[in-house]
């Protein structure tokens, strides 16, 4: 998947810079304005009635809009004022800025939409076909999608103003909204999200501009509308994301950005949009992965193994005990000496493959995070040659882990994920369930687990080794010299997550090799970390790692880290208190959680969005507005007890096929053939959907591995009608190989 949104960002449409090749207000003497005392008197009546027309028509439409700014006085002092030709244009009196420096600010918006639409395309997602290594209809029905989208030549040239129709439309600055005029005299816009910090300046345009005539447009054709206003950069995140939760988040994958006037607090929410806007559609989730992670749940649940209890607080005495949390990165060589000699002044939390880098260098931790719901994980755990090692060590998961990885553990602390569908689903039906605690920021890589889990258990003082999510400049190696899997046994770290094609500022400095995985995996470790110590004055997190800059963590060397007058933790006291004290079982049954996955229902709400599918459309505003459509539908179960799972369980696949399907809509100029293509896509996302009806049924026992048995023939399924069904994959198994761990017995080592 790739995606560009350079493209938003672009001041080559200036209004200043336009202006000025127009030809400014030099030219006009603004003294001569007192001259004009017919025209502007008119134009305080024009402003008068415009205002108040718009008012009623936000009570009709947007009644907080109207609620806000029917009595609403700027904060700033504002004057507006017209030249010879009564184009109402505005000054901010103390700073004398004016918003249109042009005689004829139609004219300079005219000029800016027209320079935008012939200059630039969509930005949109690419989607590549994908390997599936564990047998997924998902993978089966995307694969078929792209391969009828790649089958349409993409015209690279081919502009707005040719293509007449936009699916989504970002437009930063609403000026005194004569851009708007001009943009949807233009091009059909089927959505816009207008960002518009300033209120003051929203406020100006419902003198100026006709808001009542666009919004009755609006709901005439079913055109979408969002307003985002006075919001901060962080607001500005939210919001955008509540919004394409609820029409759909395939919006986010085409759009077309605009910025209309380029002001401070503009530039800091376009910062905010190049660094966050594709996880909007990052991590959509899909329909075999939910039917994983639900049983893999049930699974857990009644399995006896303990969950993180709701109702439970870390007590104090173990709040600020530093807490190591490591990764296999390779700059971790560089922290072991420091991680021997302090290992008992510590809670250590071991990231995924680093349990088996610190059993090599003789480090024990207290914890294994893992964030795979993968049956292989259980297999990497079986390498490490000591049976006795994992007796003590506890379990860091969420629900999803695979029933074997929990077999291997004794003790464990288990959270509930907040992002799959199947615990806002059981929440609302089964009161036990509310005990467990809930988890947010887990992925997409399991260091992100481990910064997670540990202040979701409630520790406040963390220190980062090893999670260097890439490698440094110039250098080859991705993991730990101690990791036996990837250096003994053959296991390969290339590719995958482990891609690195982009350089980023390092933790200490310098450049660093990082790559899509890595990139979102410090995001989203920066991010829960700032929403911690936002809420909790005194979580800390120094980051020991030589790898990617992370935010709200302070760069430190291990080497400047003093524990010599630290005390040794009890460990076998703390096991004992997050056994006993902090995590619980869960006392339900598996037929209780059976009877909330009600086949029947499923076939039933699944049947309905088959059906608005089958209506098709015939343009391409008509093809985003019926995957909206869906979309909504979608949102709506999600807000029902007995069907959000269903909703969530579908919606990461249709969001995805949606994507692909909008992208092959605007591949082409020639209209007729890529609503044919896009036809037939639709045709795919259906017949998903009937074989989604066969899978469901065997919810809640859909483990991974085990349910190939579920497939006849050695086949993915069914073949329908436009997809045949591939071969089943081999389950991924370790190589087994001559090496002879020469550590088989695991021993501490403080030097």
């Amino acid at each position: 998947m790739s995606d560009n949104n350079e493209a938003m960002l672009n001041e080559a449409y200036d209004l200043d810079n336009l202006a000025k090749a127009l030809g400014g207000l030099d030219s006009f003497d603004m003294e001569k304005i007192k001259e004009l005392q017919e025209i502007q008197a008119n134009m305080a009546d024009f402003l008068i009635d415009r205002f108040a027309a718009n008012i009623e028509a936000f009570k009709k439409h947007m009644p907080d809009v109207a609620k806000t700014f029917e009595n609403y006085r700027p904060k700033k002092t504002m004057e507006f004022f017209c030249t010879g030709n009564g184009i109402p244009n505005l000054e901010f009196i103390d700073t004398h800025n004016i918003v249109y420096k042009t005689l004829d600010p139609f004219a300079l918006c005219r000029i800016q939409i027209e320079y935008i639409l012939k200059e630039n395309g969509l930005s949109q997602i690419r989607y590549d076909p994908e390997w599936d290594p564990l047998g997924q209809i998902h993978f089966k029905y995307e694969n078929a999608t792209i391969k009828i989208e790649k089958s349409v030549e993409r015209n690279r040239k081919a502009t707005i103003e040719e293509l007449k129709s936009v699916p989504n439309c970002f437009m930063f600055g609403v000026g005194l909204g004569y851009q708007l005029s001009e943009l949807y005299q233009r091009v059909e816009i089927a959505n816009l999200i207008l960002v518009e910090p300033d209120l003051d300046m929203f406020f100006a345009s419902l003198h100026t501009f006709a808001w009542d005539n666009l919004l009755d447009y609006l709901e005439e054709n079913h055109f979408g509308i969002h307003l985002m206003l006075g919001q901060t950069p962080e607001q500005f995140y939210i919001d955008m994301e509540q919004y394409y939760k609820m029409h759909g988040r395939f919006l986010s994958g085409s759009y077309l950005g605009i910025v209309h006037s380029f002001t401070k607090e503009i530039r800091e929410i376009a910062k905010v949009i190049k660094k966050e806007y594709t996880s909007v559609h990052t991590g959509l989730g899909f329909f075999d992965d939910h039917l994983f992670g639900a049983s893999h749940a049930c699974n857990a649940i009644v399995s006896g193994k303990h969950f993180v209890d709701f109702r439970k607080k870390l007590d104090k005495k173990y709040k600020n005990l530093p807490v190591f949390i490591i990764g296999s990165g390779p700059s971790l060589d560089n922290d072991i000496p420091f991680l021997r000699k302090n290992q008992d002044k510590a809670i250590i939390i071991a990231c995924g493959t680093a349990v088996d880098t610190l059993y090599h260098a003789g480090i024990k931790p207290d914890f294994y995070a893992c964030t795979e719901r993968t049956p292989e994980i259980r297999q990497a755990l079986d390498v490490i040659p000591d049976k006795h090692f994992f007796d003590d060590i506890i379990l860091l998961a969420s629900d999803v882990v695979h029933p074997n990885t929990l077999d291997k553990f004794t003790h464990t602390a288990i959270f509930g994920k907040l992002d799959e569908p199947f615990y806002t689903f059981a929440f609302r039906q089964i009161k036990e369930i509310q005990n467990i605690k809930l988890i947010q920021m887990m992925n997409p890589l399991v260091g992100n687990l481990g910064v997670s889990g540990a202040l979701y258990l409630g520790f406040e003082n963390l220190y980062l080794f090893g999670l260097d999510n890439g490698k440094k400049y110039g250098t080859e190696s991705i993991h730990s010299k101690y990791t036996a899997l990837y250096q003994k046994h053959g296991t390969s770290d290339k590719g995958g997550s482990y891609v690195t094609d982009a350089l980023v500022e390092g933790n200490f400095g310098g450049p660093f090799e990082t790559g899509y995985y890595f990139k979102i995996a410090a995001r989203n470790i920066g991010f829960i970390l700032g929403v911690f110590q936002r809420e909790f004055k005194n979580v800390t997190c120094h980051n020991c790692a030589d790898g990617v800059k992370i935010d709200n963590t302070i760069p430190k060397h291990s080497y400047d880290l003093n524990f010599d007058n630290r005390a040794v933790i009890d460990k076998s006291k703390f096991r004992d208190y997050i056994n006993n004290e902090l995590t619980t079982r869960i006392n339900v049954n598996m037929e209780e959680l059976e009877a909330l996955f009600d086949h029947d229902l499923f076939d039933s709400v699944i049947s309905r969005l088959q059906n608005v599918l089958e209506k098709k459309a015939t343009s391409r505003t008509g093809y985003v507005q019926l995957f909206e459509m869906v979309s909504e539908i979608i949102t709506d179960l999600h807000k029902m007890e007995k069907t959000s799972f269903i909703g969530d369980c579908v919606d990461g696949t249709l969001q995805t096929i949606f994507i692909i399907a909008t992208r092959t809509l605007y591949n082409s100029l020639d209209e007729e053939l890529v609503l044919s293509k896009v036809s037939e896509i639709i045709d795919i996302a259906i017949e998903f959907l009937e074989e989604a009806k066969i899978l469901y049924k065997h919810t809640p026992h859909y483990i991974i591995g085990e349910h190939h048995k579920y497939y006849e023939n050695g086949m993915l399924g069914i073949d329908t009608k436009r997809v045949k069904a591939p071969p089943l994959p081999s389950l991924i198994k370790l190589k087994k190989n001559d090496y002879v761990d020469p550590q088989q017995v695991f021993e501490k080592r403080y030097e």
